[in-house]
C-alpha cells in the first residue's frame, strides 16, 4: 500500500505518489478543491515535457515519463502561488 507522509510543518497542498516511480506514472493530487492551476512539468534540461492549463479538478495523473528527474511547476493564477515538486522516474 502506498501511503503519503508529511513533516509537521510542510504544507499539504498537492501530493505526488509514487514519487520515485518504477514505471513512469505518477499521481498528482491537489487538496485544494475548486482552483484553478497551471500544471507544468519540466526534465532537467530544461525542456517542458508536459504542460496543462487550467486544471479544475484535483486529480491527474501523468503517464510515459522516461527514467530521469522531473520539476514539477504549479502555478494559481488568482493568487500567484507557486509550488514546485521534484519527480523521480527510474524505469527498469
Amino acid at each position: 500500500e502506498v501511503r503519503s507522509v508529511r513533516g509537521l510543518d510542510q504544507k499539504g497542498t498537492i501530493i505526488v505518489y509514487p514519487n520515485p516511480t518504477n514505471d513512469g506514472k505518477v499521481n498528482i493530487v491537489f487538496e485544494d478543491r475548486n482552483v484553478i492551476r497551471d500544471v507544468v512539468l519540466v526534465d532537467m534540461s530544461g525542456r517542458v515535457v508536459k504542460q496543462m492549463k487550467n486544471i479544475s479538478n484535483n486529480n491527474i495523473v501523468i503517464e510515459n515519463l522516461l527514467s530521469g528527474m522531473y520539476t514539477l511547476r504549479v502555478y494559481i493564477p488568482a493568487t500567484g502561488e507557486q509550488t514546485v515538486e521534484k519527480i523521480i522516474v527510474n524505469k527498469k
